[in-house]
Parts: C-alpha cells; sequence; structure tokens
C-alpha cells in the first residue's frame, strides 16, 4: 500500500475506533435502538468521506 492511501485510512481506522467505545459504554439493558444508531455515526460518515475522498 500507498502511503498516501494508507494515511487516507487513518480517520476511517479513528471513527472506527469511536464508534466501538461508544457502542460498548451503553449499558446492555435498555439498549435503545436509536443510541446504536448514533454509535455507529461516526463510522458511516468516516466510510461516506473515505469512499467520496478516494482518487
Amino acid at each position: 500500500m500507498t502511503s498516501a492511501r494508507l494515511s487516507s485510512l487513518v480517520p476511517l481506522l479513528a471513527a472506527a475506533v469511536l464508534s466501538v467505545m461508544a457502542a460498548a459504554a451503553m449499558p446492555p439493558e435498555g439498549l435503545h435502538p436509536l443510541a446504536l444508531l448514533a454509535a455507529l455515526l461516526p463510522l458511516q460518515l468516516a466510510a461516506l468521506l473515505y469512499v467520496f475522498r478516494r482518487p
């Protein structure tokens, strides 16, 4: 992989870590579906950014 392609993956990986941490911070009892969607939102936005900024 080239360094430019690898550096474009950094925001995607950071968003994935943020999403997993947000999902892990939610209590297992009384899990609300909107809370799970909100936890996955950074990963979804970073994936869109990655797809549309590719050369």
